[in-house]
């Protein structure tokens, strides 16, 4: 479920329950809320999305809450900013955001700024519970402006 083929989407305040998929150029969720009940689905996919910011959203999942994947393309830019992900119960090896960059031509870039995750595993590679560089190794992350893979 998405909107496919938009160049800027801005949701502001919008409470969003399920798992959307992005696909447009530019999507900004100002002061969302996502709820996710499911242990087997993620509050969002980024998938098709080429420049993604969350600020100050929060994210409640029942243990993973953002997936950074699509299976072709040249990446994306993923910005969360003063937001939270928090996690019902954890999931055996998967942080708050998870990256598969591993079908990908170019790179992904995630940046975390003010921004915490609470109750969730520790990523079964990363070794933290904010993200976890599950597969692929065309990924960047900084935290806090300092990168850390």
């Amino acid at each position: 479920t998405g909107f496919q083929h938009t160049a800027t989407e801005v949701y502001t305040n919008c409470n969003i329950e399920g798992q959307p998929f992005l696909y447009g150029e530019n999507v900004t969720f100002d002061g969302c809320t996502f709820e996710q009940s499911s242990a087997d689905a993620y509050n969002v996919w980024t998938y098709g999305a080429k420049n993604v910011t969350f600020n100050a959203c929060t994210f409640n999942s029942a243990g993973k809450s953002v997936l950074v994947y699509t299976e072709s393309g040249n990446g994306s830019v993923v910005t969360f900013n003063n937001s939270v992900l928090n996690a019902s119960a954890p999931v055996d090896g998967k942080a708050a955001v998870e990256i598969d960059s591993s079908l990908i031509s170019g790179q992904y870039v995630v940046n975390f700024n003010n921004t915490t995750a609470n109750g969730f595993a520790n990523g079964n590679v990363s070794g933290n519970s904010l993200w976890n560089n599950k597969k692929g190794t065309k990924a960047q992350v900084f935290v806090e402006g300092t990168q850390v893979l």
